[in-house]
C-alpha cells in the first residue's frame, strides 16, 4: 500500500478525475476552477427545516486550502484506455490500466 500527500493545484489536469476527500464525495472531477462530485442535492419545497426533496445532481467543490475548500484530491483515477474495440464509438470488449502508482488507481 501506498500514502500519497494532496496533489498541489497547479498540477492538477482539468478534464481527469482525482480520488481524495471531499464534504459530499470522494472523487471529483477536477474542472480548472472546481471539482465536480456526484452527491445529494436538495430543494426546498417548503417553509419546514424538513422540506426538502432530494435528489442526485451534481455539486461543486474548491479546492481544499488551509482557510477554504473542501475538496483535497490525493491521486488522478486511471480511466484506462479501449485494448480491444467493441463497434462504434467508446464502447470496449476489453481495457488496459496502468498499474504504476504514477498511473492513478
Amino acid at each position: 500500500m501506498t500514502t500519497h500527500l494532496q496533489i498541489p493545484k497547479e498540477a492538477l489536469i482539468a478534464g481527469r478525475w482525482y480520488a481524495g476527500r471531499g464534504r459530499n464525495a470522494d472523487i471529483g472531477m477536477w474542472n480548472g476552477e472546481d471539482f465536480l462530485v456526484l452527491a445529494e442535492v436538495g430543494q426546498k419545497v417548503g417553509p419546514g427545516p424538513c422540506d426538502w426533496v432530494k435528489s442526485w445532481g451534481v455539486k461543486k467543490e474548491p479546492y481544499f486550502q488551509a482557510d477554504t475548500g473542501c475538496f483535497q484530491p490525493f491521486k488522478m483515477v486511471d480511466m484506462g484506455a479501449v485494448s480491444v474495440p467493441q463497434g462504434e464509438g467508446r464502447y470496449a470488449l476489453e481495457m488496459s490500466f496502468d498499474g504504476s502508482p504514477e498511473g492513478g488507481l
